[in-house]
């Protein structure tokens, strides 16, 4: 044999033993003994209701898996909130231009359906009642729905961040 071919035929099966060594598909060891696994971390401990899935160690190269939707900050969901509110509402849109939107007080949380929910009061000196606006936003930050109400006397914003909201909505 030529040592080319030899070359090939020695460092074929190491590689792939190194491969399937590093993936966990093989087990190490002398005379087939396993080599004791590491005790697992809080984060790996299983529920009794949690079915343990296969999984290959990850490399330290390997990003962290990040959470389904990004961080945004409320003052970002705000803005997105009444962009969409203006955008072709001409009613909405003239009275936020005479009202004073409280930013400082606006709220927002990720609902467990992945939205954005965000709620900001608004003072408008044409209205005796406390108003308030509110959007349900994508992780994009396009708006899926929109609104401005009277604030109701019971405080529902924990009803809406949790998606727990009247089946009537408002």
């Amino acid at each position: 044999m030529t040592s080319i071919v030899l070359r090939r035929r020695i460092s074929v099966p190491a590689i792939l033993a190194f491969a399937l060594l590093t993936a966990g598909c093989a087990t190490p060891g002398i005379g087939g003994a396993a080599a004791p696994s590491p005790s697992p971390t809080p984060s790996e401990t299983l529920s009794p209701t949690t079915q343990p899935e296969p999984s290959a160690t990850p490399d330290s190269t390997t990003p962290p898996i990040s959470s389904p939707a990004p961080s945004l900050s409320t003052s970002d969901l705000l803005d997105a909130c009444l962009v969409a509110v203006r955008d072709g509402n001409a009613p909405a849109s003239e009275q936020l231009d005479r009202s004073t939107v409280e930013s400082g007080s606006a709220r927002s949380a990720l609902r467990p359906d992945g939205l954005w929910y965000v709620v900001v009061p608004v003072t408008d000196p044409t209205v005796d009642a406390p108003l308030e606006y509110a959007c349900l936003l994508n992780a994009d930050m396009t708006v899926d729905a929109s609104w401005g109400r009277i604030a109701p006397d019971a405080d529902d914003f924990d009803q809406w961040s949790t998606a727990t909201e009247p089946a009537d909505g408002l």
